[in-house]
C-alpha cells in the first residue's frame, strides 16, 4: 500500500490520527506534502487520558510526530483497486527483468519506503479477530517485511542501498539504519566513510529513538578511525540537535565550520535557530532569524511558526507580535489560524495590546476565528487598560451577536475603558444606566474608576452631577449606585454639606412611577454620609442623629458598618470636645466653659458606648428564635474599638474594661487584633492609670438630662429591628 497515494485519496475526507505522545486529532484533511506533514481543518483534540477535548479550527501534524492514521475504508478500497490495476499494467511490483537491467521491475525503487515510516495500518484488523489473533498477524507481517528486507538488501545495488540507507535517516529510523549499514560493512565489504557515518548521525531525528549523546559517539569514533568530517557530517548534527539540543556540541560544530571554511546552508540555517529555540537561547535564535532576513536568505513559515509558539509560550509577546506584523505586513499567505488564534489568547492574557489588537482587526473582524467568551474578557481588559474604546466596543459587539448574558465585569472594563482613553465621564456614566436598563443594580465596584477620576476635583464632582440630570432629563432611569458615587467624592473632599444636598435630591432622581417612595437611598448611601459626619471638622453628631431618624423613617435595614461609623462619629466628637476643654483650661478660660466642654465631651463618649452596646445585642435579637443563646452579636472593627476603650479610660470610665473584654472574646472574629490586642490593653492600662493620677474618673450612677431623651442608638435599634 502506498501512504502517500493513500492520503492524497484521502484529502478532504474526516481522517483520525493519532500522535506519538498518545493525543489524538479528529478533522478533515486538507492538504498532505511529500514529507507526509498533515494540514487538518476542523480539528477535536484530544489529551492523551481522553479527559480534556480541544476544538480547533486548523492544525499542521509533522509526519515525525504520526504514530498511527485512520481513514475511511472506501478510501482504502479505492487506492487498493487503483495499485491492482497498476501492478497488472506493470506485471507485478519487482517481477520480471527485462529492459531494467539489475534493477528488477520497480519494486525497489524506495517506494515502499513508508513501511518502515510513521504510518501504520495494522489497525485494519477484521472485526471479527481477537486480539490474540491480531498480534499473530502482525507478528507474522513484521517477520514477512524482514524477510522481504533481506531479498531486497541482497538484490539491490550498493548504490541504491546507500539511497535507501540515506531515505531512512532522513526518517529518524535509527535501528534500520545501524542494520543497514552492517551489512554494507559486512556483506558489500564498504569501508567505514563519511556517508554511512552522516547517516548513522541523521538518523538521530527520531523525537523517541535519537539521542545527542549517540551522535558524539559517532563523531569520536570518526576521529579514531581518522575519516574527516565534511560539511554533509556537519548539517546531519546540526539537523540533530535541533530535535535533541546540546548547545556545546553545537558551538563546536558551528565553530569547526567556521574554522574549515565550510559554508552553512539553508538548510543549515534553519537547523540552528530550531535548536537555539528548542535550548531556551530565545536571543540567539531571533538575532539569527534576523540575520537570515538581512542576508536574503527565505526563512520557512515552520521555522517562525516555532517561534511564535514558543515565545507566547514563555511570555515574550512583544517579540511574537514582532514576528507575525512582519509577516502579515509582508504579505505572507496562508498563515496558520491556530496560531493566531495562540497570540490572541496569550497576547490577551498578558494584556498586550498590539498583538490582540492586531489578531481582531485581521481574523476576528473578519470572521477567520472565533474565540471563546474567555478570551473575549481578555480582550476587553487588556482594551480597558489601553483605553481602545473601538476595540472594547467590537469585542462588545462581537458577544452580543453571539447571545452572550453580560456581566457586571463586562460593563466594569467598558466603563475603564472609556475613562482611560479620553476621560469620557458622559460616557462612563451612561453605561451605569444601561446596567440599570438590562436589570443589573450597578454596585460600588463598578463605579470606582470613576471614584478615582472625580475624587479629588469638586468642579468635576459637580459636573458628574448635572450629567446624572442630563441622562435623567432624557428618561434614563439612575441607579443609586450613582448617587452614591457624587456623595462619596464630596465626602472623600470632606465637603459635608454638598453632600448632604445630593442626598436630600436623590427623590427627583426617582423612576416614573415610583412617585409613591420618598427615596431610594440605600444602606451604603447612609454609611458614607455617616462617614462625612466622622470627617467632618469637629465632627458633626447632630447631623449624624438626623440621619438615623432619617435611616429610621425610609426603613433602611442598618449593617455593622453602620454601627461601626455612627459609634466613630460620637467617639470623635466627644475626644474633640475634651480637647476643647483642655485647651479652654489651658488658656485660662472661665471654669464654667470648660467644665461644659468637658461634659459634653464624657455624654458623647458615653453615647458612643451606648451605641456600641446596642451593635452588640442587635444579632442576638435577631436570632432570639435559635436555641444557641451564645450566638454572638455585631463588633466593630479593630480601630473603632480601640479607640472607644481608650478614650473611656482617659475619663475614668470602667466600661472601658467590657470593651476590651468584648475585643478579647471577639478576637478571632476582629481582624488584626490577635497580632495587635495586647497593645490595646497596654494603652487603655496606661490612659487609666492617667485618668486615676488626674482624678479625671466620670462618676458612677450619675444622670444626665440628654441621656433620658430618645437617643440615637435607640433609633438605629428601632430601625434594625
Amino acid at each position: 500500500m502506498l501512504p502517500l497515494g493513500l492520503l492524497t485519496a484521502a484529502q478532504g475526507h474526516p481522517m483520525l490520527v493519532e500522535l506519538k505522545n498518545g493525543e489524538t486529532l479528529n478533522g478533515h484533511l486538507v492538504n498532505c506534502d511529500t514529507y507526509m506533514n498533515l494540514t487538518l481543518k476542523e480539528v477535536v483534540q484530544t489529551s492523551p487520558e481522553g479527559d480534556k477535548f480541544f476544538r480547533l479550527p486548523e492544525c499542521y501534524v509533522r509526519g515525525n510526530n504520526i504514530k498511527y492514521l485512520r481513514v475511511p475504508d472506501e478510501i482504502v478500497d479505492v487506492v487498493k483497486e487503483q495499485q491492482a490495476t497498476q501492478q497488472a499494467q506493470r506485471g507485478g511490483r519487482g517481477g520480471g527483468m527485462s529492459g531494467r537491467g539489475d534493477h528488477g521491475g520497480r519494486g525497489d525503487r524506495g517506494r515502499g519506503m513508508g513501511r518502515e515510516g510513521p504510518i501504520n495500518f495494522r489497525f485494519k484488523a477484521p472485526k471479527d479477530e481477537g486480539p490474540n489473533q491480531a498480534r499473530l498477524k502482525a507478528q507474522q507481517l513484521h517477520q514477512r517485511r524482514q524477510q522481504e528486507q533481506q531479498v531486497f538488501y541482497q538484490q539491490a545495488s550498493t548504490p541504491r542501498l546507500y539511497t535507501k540507507l540515506k531515505a531512512l535517516a532522513y526518517s529518524g529510523h535509527v535501528e534500520e539504519c545501524r542494520k543497514l549499514v552492517e551489512w554494507l560493512v559486512r556483506e558489500r565489504r564498504e569501508k567505514p566513510n563519511s556517508q554511512l557515518y552522516s547517516a548513522l548521525i541523521l538518523s538521530n531525528v527520531s523525537e523517541d529513538d535519537g539521542a545527542a549523546w549517540r551522535v558524539m559517539d559517532y563523531l569520536e569514533e570518526m576521529r579514531q578511525a581518522d575519516i574527516q568530517i565534511d560539511p554533509g557530517v556537519c548539517h546531519s548534527v546540526l539537523k540533530v540537535l535541533s530535535v535533541h539540543p546540546d548547545h556545546l556540541l553545537r558551538a563546536d560544530i558551528l565553530e569547526f565550520m567556521r574554522a574549515r571554511w565550510f559554508q552553512l546552508s539553508e538548510d543549515g540555517a534553519h537547523d540552528v535557530v530550531a535548536g537555539l529555540l528548542r535550548s531556551g537561547l530565545f536571543e540567539q535564535a531571533l538575532e539569527r532569524i534576523e540575520g537570515m532576513r538581512q542576508n536574503s536568505v527565505p526563512v520557512q513559515g515552520w521555522l517562525l511558526d516555532m517561534a511564535v509558539y514558543m515565545l507566547c509560550n514563555i511570555g515574550e509577546i512583544d517579540e511574537a507580535y514582532q514576528i507575525m506584523r512582519v509577516r502579515h505586513d509582508s504579505g505572507e499567505a496562508n498563515l496558520s489560524r491556530t496560531l493566531w488564534h495562540t497570540l490572541l489568547d496569550t497576547g490577551s492574557s498578558y494584556r498586550h495590546h498590539a498583538s490582540t489588537s492586531l489578531v481582531w482587526s485581521v481574523q476576528v473582524g473578519p470572521g477567520y476565528i472565533n474565540p471563546s467568551s474567555g478570551i473575549c474578557l481578555n480582550v476587553l481588559t487588556t482594551a480597558s487598560k489601553a483605553g481602545d474604546a473601538v476595540l472594547a466596543t467590537d469585542v462588545f459587539s462581537h458577544l452580543s451577536k453571539r447571545g452572550t448574558q453580560f456581566q457586571r465585569i463586562h460593563y466594569q472594563l467598558l466603563i475603564e475603558c472609556y475613562l482611560a482613553s479620553s476621560d469620557d465621564m458622559k460616557r462612563a456614566l451612561s453605561i451605569l444606566t444601561i446596567m440599570a436598563l438590562e436589570r443589573i443594580e450597578p454596585s460600588i465596584f463598578e463605579t470606582r474608576a470613576l471614584y478615582a477620576l472625580l475624587r479629588n476635583d469638586s468642579k468635576l464632582t459637580a459636573e458628574a452631577f448635572e450629567t446624572l440630570r442630563e441622562l435623567h432629563d432624557q428618561d434614563r432611569k439612575i441607579p443609586i449606585a450613582a448617587l452614591n458615587l457624587i456623595i462619596e467624592c464630596y465626602v472623600q473632599q470632606r465637603n459635608l454639606p454638598e453632600a448632604m444636598k445630593v442626598y436630600k435630591l436623590i427623590h427627583t432622581f426617582l423612576p416614573p412611577g415610583d412617585g409613591a417612595r420618598k427615596s431610594f437611598a440605600n444602606t451604603e448611601t447612609f454609611n458614607l454620609l455617616l462617614r462625612g459626619c466622622r470627617m467632618k471638622d469637629p465632627p458633626d453628631e447632630q447631623q449624624a442623629s438626623f440621619l438615623v431618624s432619617e435611616l429610621l423613617a425610609l426603613k433602611v435595614k442598618p449593617t455593622s458598618l453602620t454601627y461601626d461609623r455612627l459609634i466613630l462619629v460620637f467617639i470623635e466628637a466627644g475626644a474633640n470636645a475634651l480637647r476643647s476643654a483642655q485647651l479652654a483650661s489651658d488658656d485660662g478660660s472661665e471654669q464654667q466653659h470648660v467644665h461644659q466642654q468637658y461634659q459634653r465631651g464624657v455624654q458623647l463618649l458615653d453615647w458612643a458606648y451606648r451605641h456600641f452596646n446596642d451593635m452588640q445585642g442587635i444579632m442576638s435579637e435577631d436570632n432570639s428564635s435559635a436555641d444557641d443563646s451564645s450566638v454572638p452579636g455585631w463588633i466593630p472593627r479593630f480601630g473603632t474599638l480601640e479607640r472607644l476603650a481608650t478614650h473611656l479610660a482617659k475619663v475614668g470610665d470602667v466600661r472601658c474594661w467590657d470593651v476590651l473584654q468584648a475585643g478579647e472574646d471577639h478576637a478571632g472574629e476582629i481582624e488584626g487584633w490577635e497580632a495587635k490586642g495586647k497593645w490595646v490593653r497596654k494603652n487603655v492600662e496606661d490612659a487609666w492609670e492617667k485618668s486615676q493620677e488626674g482624678d479625671m474618673a466620670l462618676p458612677s450612677g450619675g444622670s444626665d438630662p440628654l441621656l433620658l431623651s430618645d437617643s440615637p442608638q435607640q433609633k438605629v435599634e428601632a430601625a434594625a429591628a
